[in-house]
């Protein structure tokens, strides 16, 4: 694991750096490019990993750190922070110890031995939550307090958007892949780092025709390097979506019983939540989370990974009216939506397709107007057509066919013909073709007979009424099968 670490009494040989903030207090660590510290007063800070303020990112995470000291206000301030993270800080000669809004970094305590770690050395060790802050000087828990207060949901879409929105500063000059998947979340992500997408790597996580097809206009587009599931990237920083899956986490059932559960409330300092709803966030988020469980030779991004988001972003009270996806990506990017990731078309494409559709309805509302004009004509003679057949009268009868050449196999065409005079009906089809003639059936008196069978005329005794129903067993779009289904009813004197 790229930040992998152990705080303890003294130097661990195992790790390549240690860094001594007091006799008793060792940091050690492997990567020294990644830590930083910073000290001013009676406040040190140090950041093993990376971090900057979504409000106004910083470049660098000593830069963010300095503003850190010198604003005075670092209970707020880490409200603020995305990043992945472990921070070691001491404020008033207590020295402790915080990560990321939800822990990428797995940190594990070892309360006996006073020793903290990214690795579980023995079962003993205990599973910090990001929701709790880890006093070095005695090893004691304080839960970071959670707002309390209601927000309506557009406030609270409001703060998430306002903690995105200027994201991006920070990898304007970083190297970046984007794991990319066809789905909102990744819109949402495209559209808070659009302005520094250019020259990063677009990593494709799905190998189907659709995904490599949309993962080529973006690469195109947004000037990215292309790169499939398979490839290995060596970027500095690696970026994904799962903490904007948020619904996952709050719907997502825990497999632990009544005792288990009630041990994770106490082990997390949540006894006294009101809502059960944040132990399942709190449980879904340490176990379930793909960050924790996938150790990258990267540092991991996540937009949502800010713990002023994290306070909030699960205590909607709407969830039909709270998108802050679809938000994100309407306000910050609109244009994202000019693909569709669904089916892998551009918006030009489907305005196309429309002007198409539109046009052929257009000349099929003519002929349905002409086809109502002649159902109507009909209807004056006494004769009852259903509206999707079109043909023509005659003296001694009528004729009729489809009125579209789109028919699908659940159309029905009805005729009602009543008898003007004394006599036999002469019943005519015209499809002449006996290998397919079973595709368009006629219903007649409760008797089904296939198109062809009255080919050449059958003559029908008809005491005053003849009912006729048509069918085809298929869907059709050709002016073939319209003819096809061509019907003659003529009175016999």
């Amino acid at each position: 694991m790229l930040n992998s670490f152990e705080i303890s009494q003294t130097t661990n040989e195992n790790y390549t750096y240690s860094y001594q903030f007091k006799d008793d207090l060792v940091f050690n660590y492997q990567h020294e490019d990644i830590f930083n510290i910073v000290s001013k007063g009676d406040l040190t800070i140090a950041c093993y990993g990376y971090c900057f303020d979504v409000r106004e990112p910083r470049k660098t995470t000593s830069a963010t750190l300095n503003d850190l000291v010198t604003d005075n206000d670092f209970t707020e301030d880490i409200k603020y922070l995305n990043g992945h993270f472990i921070l070691v800080y001491n404020i008033s000669s207590e020295w402790k110890l915080l990560t990321d809004a939800v822990s990428i970094t797995p940190v594990y305590i070892d309360f006996e031995n006073k020793r903290a770690g990214s690795s579980p050395t023995e079962d003993k060790m205990h599973s910090l939550s990001s929701n709790i802050e880890l006093n070095l000087n005695d090893f004691t828990c304080t839960r970071i307090e959670s707002p309390t207060n209601k927000l309506s949901d557009e406030r609270i879409e409001r703060i998430i958007l306002d903690a995105v929105a200027h994201q991006y500063k920070y990898f304007e000059d970083k190297s970046l892949t984007v794991n990319f998947r066809r789905n909102r979340m990744n819109k949402a992500l495209i559209s808070i780092l659009y302005p520094a997408l250019q020259g990063t790597n677009l990593n494709l996580r799905q190998d189907d025709d659709i995904s490599i097809k949309i993962g080529k206009w973006l690469a195109r587009d947004y000037k990215m390097n292309l790169s499939g599931q398979n490839e290995e990237t060596s970027s500095d920083y690696i970026c994904n979506v799962h903490l904007m899956d948020y619904k996952a986490y709050e719907n997502t059932d825990i497999d632990l019983n009544e005792t288990e559960l009630k041990q994770f409330a106490e082990n997390n300092l949540l006894e006294n939540e009101e809502s059960s709803k944040r132990n399942i966030v709190e449980y879904n988020l340490q176990s379930n989370l793909k960050y924790r469980q996938e150790y990258k030779p990267q540092l991991i991004f996540d937009p949502f990974n800010v713990r002023i988001i994290q306070d909030w972003i699960y205590s909607y009270s709407d969830i039909k009216v709270f998108n802050p996806l679809n938000r994100i990506v309407k306000i910050l990017h609109p244009t994202i939506d000019f693909y569709d990731f669904a089916v892998g078309t551009t918006l030009l494409q489907k305005y196309d397709q429309l002007a198409a559709k539109n046009i052929k309805l257009k000349n099929e509302m003519k002929k349905s107007i002409k086809n109502l004009e002649f159902v109507q004509e009909a209807k004056n003679e006494g004769i009852q057509l259903s509206n999707n057949l079109n043909g023509h009268l005659e003296n001694d009868g009528i004729t009729v066919y489809p009125a579209s050449i789109n028919i699908t196999r659940d159309d029905v065409f009805e005729i009602t013909y009543t008898k003007k005079g004394h006599g036999l009906v002469l019943l005519e089809t015209f499809f002449d073709n006996p290998k397919n003639a079973h595709r368009i059936k006629i219903e007649m008196d409760e008797e089904v007979y296939n198109v062809d069978e009255f080919i050449n005329g059958k003559f029908i005794n008809v005491d005053s009424t003849l009912n006729l129903k048509m069918y085809y067993e298929r869907d059709y779009s050709a002016a073939s099968w319209q003819k096809a289904g061509r019907i003659k009813i003529k009175e016999i004197d």
